[in-house]
């Protein structure tokens, strides 16, 4: 773990992002709309982890986090939301959203809290995400932090 470097995420990264996505049954809608927001953690040559941001004045979605299977269980998820975190905080975001089908347990212990959708911040409602990209039965969370 100690070579894998973390980085923002580029155009030419685009592809890799897709496939990683799609190999973990993620959507893809959106993420050439935001992909200046992702960061990417990067094995040698290889793509291996990412997650990015829907990112708007007040708010921000947290979205498309994967990890490649053999590197799973060793930290680099809580890595890339912790990194995702710091940059948007940066930015003086405070309020973060997101939407799970299969890792409320995950970002429940990074502090998220189970809401119901009706709660989010209404500049997300135009995400893709939330229009029609993850299914009805996902688990919406938030996340504020104390500024």
């Amino acid at each position: 773990m100690d070579d894998i470097i973390i980085r923002a995420a580029t155009a030419a990264d685009l592809d890799h992002i897709r496939q990683l996505l799609v190999e973990n049954r993620l959507p893809t809608a959106g993420v050439d709309d935001h992909w200046r927001t992702f960061i990417v953690a990067i094995d040698g040559t290889r793509l291996v982890a990412c997650g990015g941001a829907e990112a708007y004045q007040f708010a921000a979605l947290i979205r498309s986090v994967a990890v490649e299977t053999e590197y799973r269980s060793q930290g680099l998820g809580r890595r890339i939301v912790r990194q995702l975190l710091d940059r948007l905080a940066s930015r003086g975001l405070r309020e973060f959203y997101l939407l799970t089908t299969n890792a409320e347990a995950y970002f429940r212990r990074r502090g998220f809290k189970t809401i119901d959708r009706d709660e989010v911040h209404p500049q997300l409602l135009s995400s893709h995400e939330l229009q029609d990209a993850c299914p009805e039965d996902a688990v919406c969370m938030r996340l504020v932090m104390l500024s």
